[in-house]
């Protein structure tokens, strides 16, 4: 082994063991150099390989980009859903599974929020917890949610506030980019940086307020109905994809991805893998 392969071989083990480390932080831009950092590992390790030829080393990272697409034509493109889901009273998850539920209860109960009902609904392999509160002088609905899905699993927040004429207003820390797009009746404001209800509720107003509308235009909510309110936003925004090309039916009351909707997918996960 030549003196210089040995110098690209430890450069390429310190950068991995550094990409390694900036991922365990919780601090988003060390992980994004962590990213940075993996992503020059494989530049290298494709360059010095290939006895210095650039393109290798560039084929060697996009290879990273071009993962998820088979992801996504060779798995997520097989899966169908129920174009109407039910969303219905369920037992929440054991404190092993959602350890921070009681938590982020107590926090929304602490920002006035009353608790409402457990309830969720399952898919082909996704279990999606969700717990409802309502802010009764705000208007404004709370949930607490857990997504489940072979074996990976990740809880958000969201407000949602709602108008007489059927606009609903979201602002929620949703970790990842959407899976599908919005219908026009429904405004969505991701709020990453949120560290507590009381910030995701700031940010809620600020949209609110951005948008030009105050506590006289929203519409008090049914707490017997929030249920009922969910599943009329999930048909709208399916019917809407559906209208995109997004996903299509396939018959069954189901749907699947259609090629369109497998290019949206790409582009959005790629998005998450450029923002992380």
């Amino acid at each position: 082994m030549s003196q210089s392969w040995q110098e690209s071989a430890l450069l390429i083990g310190a950068l991995v063991a550094f990409a390694f480390g900036c991922r365990s932080f919780e601090n988003r831009f060390v992980q994004k150099l962590g990213w940075l950092c993996l992503l020059g590992a494989s530049y290298l390790g494709g360059f010095a390989l290939s006895g210095g030829v650039h393109w290798v080393g560039a084929t060697c990272v996009a290879v990273w980009f071009l993962l998820p697409w088979l992801e996504i034509v060779g798995r997520v493109r097989q899966l169908r859903y129920p174009i109407k889901s039910e969303v219905k009273n369920r037992f929440p998850p054991s404190r092993d599974v959602f350890p921070d539920l009681d938590a982020l209860s107590s926090e929304a109960e602490k920002e006035g929020f009353k608790e409402v009902e457990d309830t969720g609904w399952m898919w082909d392999g996704t279990d999606h917890f969700m717990r409802l509160f309502y802010h009764e002088e705000k208007k404004t609905q709370a949930a607490i949610s857990l997504a489940q899905q072979d074996g990976f699993a990740f809880s958000y927040v969201s407000l949602t506030s709602r108008t007489d004429d059927g606009l609903s207003i979201t602002t929620s820390n949703y970790p990842f980019s959407f899976t599908m797009k919005f219908s026009p009746k429904q405004l969505v404001n991701r709020c990453l940086s949120a560290e507590s209800m009381e910030d995701l509720l700031d940010s809620h107003e600020a949209y609110l307020e951005r948008n030009q509308l105050s506590g006289s235009d929203l519409a008090e909510q049914d707490t017997e109905k929030l249920q009922s309110y969910l599943e009329r936003d999930m048909i709208s925004q399916i019917n809407h994809n559906i209208s995109l090309h997004i996903i299509e039916p396939v018959g069954n009351d189901l749907f699947r991805y259609s090629w369109r909707g497998c290019l949206f997918l790409w582009v959005q996960v790629v998005k998450d893998m450029i923002r992380v």
